[in-house]
């Protein structure tokens, strides 16, 4: 817990980002989050159709 910074990013990418704040998890889980919103949107969201102009 209280060792330097280099050792810790050196164990990988997790262990580096550790430090800064960024947990990979949750950046899945928000791309997952965002994603699904966007099929959501186009699923409600009306489509126009050349025949309906």
């Amino acid at each position: 817990m209280y060792q330097k910074i280099g050792a810790a990013s050196a164990a990988g990418v997790t262990g580096g980002l550790a430090f800064t704040g960024v947990n990979a998890m949750w950046l899945l889980l928000a791309g997952f989050a965002l994603l699904a919103a966007g099929t959501a949107l186009m699923r409600i969201l009306p489509r126009m159709r050349k025949n309906e102009l």
